[in-house]
């Protein structure tokens, strides 16, 4: 990806900038409190005599089920159960143990069925990985995180980290481009792809400017700019689960070419991301990718990192084909998605299908405040036009919430942002909620513009709106060249309530008799039954079965 695009079109002034990459504040620990955990996400729990984590586990299961095709869950994630299970090597890693370090384990040399268990110690690990073997998916490689005595996960910091000197990277200067990397090793057989690979139950930090670690040859080197916690280019069934990534110039990042140098299947599962992104520019977010077909799932996704100026990065930035996010807990950032056109895969993605379609449902989107951008952009950033997604944006069962108190005069925060009219919105059977009720100077508009334009095709079907939200920005004095088509907002569910639980404390559940139940639409002639929404988020990190319906329950909570 080229490092231009990360974030908004260069260019713009600097009020522009602030409209369209946002900025801001969120509370990414305000609202933890919550005590339903069925089917949920249980971070740790204390380690078995064996090293293992207490409570059912994945055993390493599920290696890169990403993209549209694959088989939805049935259920929330267990805890990440750290067990060898594997038919290869079992390198344990910790005080005490035969691999004292990190740089001890021969990771060059990992096979199928290998697993690396990291121990929880009082001290972080300050070592670098590069991961570049070739698993299967019953035997994959796996490099997963045995959890302290109060559930604490393995902390592996990347300020001066040290790096295994035998360690086999694609090239020297991916050195630099991140704490944990994987990728085909520089001395395998080219057309040797690394494959099923797992990392889970991790804290990972530390990756960027200003930090600086020794490379595999001894010399200190300083973190490049996008510099990620995971860094990922070319490799196949990759699976995040259950880590703690924050403070890391990027959290997440997934690059790629197009054929034998991309990276397809990618599971993002049961994360607490936040607080990743640059202090200075808006071209590094939480997550960043550009592969073939990648799941989000059961995530915490709090706010990126600020600097001076705000938060500049998105929280969830993607130009993947086949991008499914669903049940997810997503809070604040530059967008929050940030869905936009193919770069280096262009040769591959633009004939895919899948690229033309991206499925958000069941998730639970926060803004803090109103003097950012949009939430939801969907189409390019590039301004290489023919290239942007040209397809469709299928927004349903979500819940939308705009903490808008206190807004300023003429703040006019932006729900979705698309590029042109050859983008299209199909938003159903969702709450699009606001703290206060808008006016004519402190707006809330359904769509955003970008550099004088508002564009798009947007459909509203079967949703519930707050009372007074607007199309588009029509504050008075506005001036945008207005191409988009807005159909069936007038037609939503209007109030100031929509009968969540408890909205002050960010309990956004549904109590029985809210104006919401089963007022939506079925969805069965316009979503494949793979994407349905079946499930519903557990805060945090965790999920629960969604109430079967018919009619549903619009948002992304069932009834009681």
């Amino acid at each position: 990806m080229n490092r231009k695009f990360f974030g908004c079109i260069f260019g713009l002034s600097a009020l522009a900038l602030t409209a369209a990459c946002g900025g801001g504040s969120g509370d990414e620990s305000g609202s933890d409190s919550d005590s339903d955990v069925a089917d949920g996400w249980e971070d740790g729990g204390g380690a078995d005599s064996d090293g293992s984590s207490s409570g059912s586990g994945n055993n390493g299961s599920g290696a890169g089920s990403g993209g549209p095709g694959t088989p939805p869950p049935t259920s929330g994630p267990a805890a990440v159960d750290c067990t060898h299970v594997g038919q290869g090597t079992d390198y344990q890693v910790g005080p005490g143990k035969a691999y004292e370090n990190i740089g001890d384990v021969p990771f060059e040399s990992l096979v199928a069925g290998d697993t690396v268990r990291i121990f929880w110690r009082d001290q972080p690990y300050h070592e670098k990985m590069m991961i570049g073997g070739v698993g299967t998916a019953e035997q994959p490689i796996r490099v997963c995180g045995v959890a302290g005595p109060d559930g604490q996960l393995p902390v592996i910091d990347g300020a001066n980290a040290t790096t295994r000197p035998q360690l086999d990277f694609p090239f020297d200067g991916h050195q630099v481009r991140g704490l944990v990397i994987v990728g085909h090793p520089h001395d395998r057989p080219y057309d040797e792809q690394t494959a099923h690979v797992v990392i889970e139950a991790l804290e990972l930090t530390g990756a960027g400017p200003p930090n600086t670690f020794t490379d595999k040859s001894g010399a200190a080197s300083a973190y490049t700019e996008p510099a990620a916690g995971i860094f990922v280019q070319r490799a196949d069934d990759v699976t995040v689960r259950g880590c703690d990534i924050h403070d890391n110039n990027n959290g997440i990042f997934m690059g790629t070419g197009s054929g034998q140098d991309a990276t397809s299947r990618v599971l993002i599962e049961a994360n607490r991301i936040y607080q990743n992104g640059s202090l200075t520019d808006w071209y590094e977010h939480n997550v960043y990718n550009e592969v073939h077909d990648v799941t989000y799932q059961f995530n915490y996704f709090g706010e990126p990192r600020a600097g001076q100026q705000g938060v500049l990065g998105a929280n969830i930035k993607e130009r993947s084909s086949g991008v499914v996010i669903r049940y997810n807990w997503i809070e604040d950032g530059g967008h929050l998605i940030d869905l936009v056109d193919t770069q280096e895969a262009q040769a591959d993605s633009a004939t895919m299908p899948s690229f033309h379609e991206s499925h958000v449902y069941g998730n639970i989107l926060v803004r803090n405040g109103t003097d950012k951008g949009s939430m939801v952009h969907y189409g390019g950033d590039s301004g290489e036009f023919q290239n942007y997604r040209k397809g469709t944006l299928f927004f349903y069962q979500n819940t939308l919430v705009v903490k808008n108190e206190g807004a300023h005069e003429y703040d006019a925060p932006e729900v979705f942002e698309i590029s042109t009219n050859e983008e299209s919105l199909e938003a159903v059977n969702n709450i699009f909620y606001s703290s206060s009720a808008p006016s004519e100077l402190t707006p809330i508009c359904m769509l955003g513009e970008r550099e004088g334009l508002t564009a798009g095709i947007a459909t509203f079907s079967n949703n519930w709106v707050s009372t007074g939200w607007s199309p588009y920005d029509q504050t008075p004095g506005n001036e945008t060249n207005l191409t988009a088509e807005v159909n069936g907002l007038t037609s939503s569910l209007t109030g100031s309530d929509p009968g969540f639980t408890n909205a002050a404390d960010g309990d956004y559940t549904i109590v029985g008799g809210a104006p919401v139940v089963q007022a939506g639409t079925d969805l069965s002639s316009m979503i494949p039954e793979g994407l349905a929404a079946t499930l519903e988020y557990v805060k945090h990190q965790g999920a629960k079965s969604r109430k079967s319906e018919s009619p549903p329950t619009m948002g992304a909570m069932s009834a009681p």
